[in-house]
């Protein structure tokens, strides 16, 4: 696992359990002998505004890779779709989130991300 001086703007990783991406990135320092510690602002995949979270240097975090695809809903059963991957033709199982739950039908096309083998749906397009 990296460790937080080596994040940068735009990556991904883990905090409390969600996927959040980096927005920015400060070097801040804190108390009477000048140690240094880092402050990013953070944005969860559904979230509208940013937060802050602030790290030591050497605190470790597990950094993920996220792509975003684009792919079309083939079966909707209450709040479970069936997701097929429109570049592999994939199908996948995901949960739509309650907020989108009335928006989606079958047909549509939404975009979602992988994230260690869960499939989120993000949004309709």
């Amino acid at each position: 696992m990296p460790i937080a001086s080596e994040l940068e703007k735009g990556n991904y990783f883990i905090y409390n359990g969600e996927p959040v991406k980096i927005s920015r990135k400060e070097v801040i320092s804190v108390g009477t002998h000048s140690h240094t510690k880092l402050k990013f602002y953070v944005q969860g995949l559904r979230e509208k505004g940013e937060r802050q979270v602030v790290f030591s240097h050497t605190d470790r975090v597990e950094k993920v890779d996220i792509m975003r695809k684009q792919g079309q809903v083939i079966s909707k059963t209450g709040n479970k779709v069936q997701v097929m991957d429109a570049v592999s033709y994939e199908t996948l199982d995901s949960i739509v989130p309650q907020e989108l739950v009335e928006d989606i039908n079958e047909g549509d096309d939404v975009t979602f991300v992988e994230i260690g083998g869960k499939v989120e749906i993000l949004d309709r397009r």
